[in-house]
């Protein structure tokens, strides 16, 4: 097993969960506008909205691991050639002792110079992202309220309202859903971006021109083309943030 290049296995990994969160969204967007606008928000419990919240929440997971699975690929891919004591150490630090927030900042830290302070705009973004993203995969029930009711199926539940114990705002610069219980089409496109933003970002400092599948006419497979995430970005129908400019994540627009 050690003698397996890893690095081509997660470049096909990216890709694949990529294409995941981009068709995932597709749906998102397709049973967002299927529903009625005055339907009932909440949890996924609601018959005419389970599509549009299980493609929401693959879009955010999908999202999320197209993100770390780049990070992944560029860190091994700067030590492949590189056997320093340092190297050796962050691998075995690598595959146990570091989060992905720990994971971007080395990244940037050792193999580039890169000040991240400069990019208030995109960590607290990638910041917030793997925060939304914990509090869905790693969710703890005793930190919610919930209004529960048999359901005239047998054992199903209905569950209502469901609310977060504290009112904190968690996500001011992302504007992602506070509540998981209210996650929804907006909740999958914001993270669909800030993927792209990250992927962009990592793009641009680490050279690697990465090119990603994607719709340029929405629901026509026939205008399916390769582009690098900057120009993907350029081309959505709508952004939640258009401020950050992905142009200026190249070393000559830093300059």
């Amino acid at each position: 097993m050690d003698d397996i290049d890893i690095v081509p296995l997660i470049a096909t990994l990216i890709k694949a969960f990529y294409r995941s969160s981009r068709d995932a969204l597709a749906r998102v967007v397709a049973a967002s506008k299927a529903r009625t606008a005055d339907g009932p928000t909440g949890l996924n419990i609601f018959p005419h909205r389970h599509t549009e919240t299980q493609a929401a929440l693959e879009t955010i997971v999908f999202s999320f691991l197209t993100v770390e699975a780049t990070i992944n690929f560029l860190f091994f891919l700067q030590c492949r050639d590189s056997n320093t004591s340092l190297d050796r150490w962050l691998k075995q630090k690598w595959k146990r002792s570091l989060s992905i927030e720990d994971k971007f900042v080395v990244l940037f830290n050792q193999y580039t110079s890169i000040d991240l302070g400069n990019f208030q705009s995109v960590t607290s973004l990638f910041s917030e992202f793997v925060t939304f993203r914990n509090r869905i995969v790693h969710s703890h029930p005793e930190v919610y309220d919930a209004l529960v009711e048999p359901s005239h199926i047998p054992e199903e539940i209905l569950v209502h309202d469901v609310e977060p114990h504290t009112t904190t705002k968690n996500f001011a610069h992302s504007g992602l859903s506070n509540e998981i219980a209210r996650i929804s089409y907006e909740d999958a496109a914001r993270c669909y971006e800030i993927m792209l933003l990250i992927l962009a970002f990592l793009d641009e400092q680490f050279f690697i021109e990465l090119e990603l599948y994607w719709y340029k006419i929405p629901d026509q497979m026939e205008s399916m083309r390769t582009a690098r995430p900057k120009e993907i970005i350029q081309n959505l129908e709508s952004r939640f943030y258009p401020t950050i400019d992905p142009t200026t994540f190249s070393l000559k627009s830093i300059k």
